[in-house]
């Protein structure tokens, strides 16, 4: 016994069939019905014949978001690797400085990851944002928000592994800088420039001290809730308002709410009693795993 292939004339038949009904519908569809009527129709189509195609397309177009997920994931893995081996070398230099001073040693604290729960936010805070852990741990505020890009935010208040925090975005956010090389310092806090975007604002740079654009900011560390060296942002151009004897300039932020949903808080360490090693028995930093 023969089965019917696709080839053969009989589906060609029943093809030709179809594409004949489905013309006669949308001339039909696209003369004789008014805007009521064709939603009607297309709300019938969509729920029965195209169902299947539909569906079919949501699943490949959620494979593609998984996609460019899986990507953006693999490029921040890549940046976070890279800043891991670069603070190795520099926790290697601070234990060889300290035991030449005869300093103790110093926990730098730790960084452990965190997720931004979407859609949830303090009530009439539109710069309030919450983050839960994605282990065991739980909050002790205030703690540090960064992304690979830049300093985020931070949190102020927990409740178990659920923490609700402040983007740089809120108008009583205030951190403090230095430029790259260390050569200037100052408080950056939010800022709604004269096309009403939100960016930094500068402030408390010395009168005779200039600024250039381009020019990059990152934490200090003074106050203690910061670490050194987080991203903040570029400096723009140097902005109107003078107070006293200092000057502000308009920062561009290395990260702006909404970039990404998982994040890193660093929760501060403290200087610990260590026993002194002499400087020259301090070999390389250990491998990393």
């Amino acid at each position: 016994m023969r089965y019917p292939t696709v080839g053969q004339p009989r589906n060609r038949r029943r093809d030709l069939l179809v594409a004949a009904v489905l013309a006669a519908v949308a001339l039909v569809f696209s003369a004789g019905l008014d805007a009521r009527g064709q939603m009607v129709v297309i709300r019938s189509l969509r729920s029965s014949v195209l169902r299947p195609f539909i569906a079919t397309h949501e699943v490949f177009e959620s494979r593609a978001g998984l996609a460019v997920r899986v990507v953006d994931l693999e490029e921040r893995a890549d940046t976070l690797a890279e800043r891991l081996l670069e603070s190795a070398d520099l926790a290697a230099e601070n234990r060889q400085l300290r035991a030449l001073l005869d300093l103790p040693g110093r926990d730098a604290g730790r960084f452990f990851v965190v997720e931004l729960v979407p859609g949830h936010t303090p009530a009439g805070e539109p710069s309030g944002f919450q983050v839960r852990t994605r282990s065991g741990l739980v909050f002790d505020p205030p703690l540090a928000v960064a992304s690979p890009d830049g300093l985020l935010g931070v949190v102020r208040t927990a409740r178990g592994r659920i923490g609700m925090g402040e983007y740089w975005t809120h108008p009583d956010f205030r951190v403090a800088v230095v430029t790259a090389d260390g050569a200037t310092s100052g408080i950056v806090r939010a800022f709604v420039d004269e096309k009403g975007d939100q960016i930094m604002l500068l402030q408390g740079v010395p009168f005779q001290t200039d600024v250039p654009a381009g020019t990059r900011l990152v934490t200090s560390g003074v106050g203690g809730i910061y670490p050194r060296g987080l991203p903040v942002g570029r400096v723009l151009a140097e902005h109107e308002q003078q107070l006293g004897w200092t000057h502000s300039f308009l920062v561009e932020p290395a990260v702006r709410p909404g970039q990404g949903d998982l994040v890193i808080a660093w929760r501060p360490g403290s200087l610990v009693d260590s026993p002194r090693v002499p400087a020259d028995s301090i070999g390389p930093p250990a491998p990393l795993p």
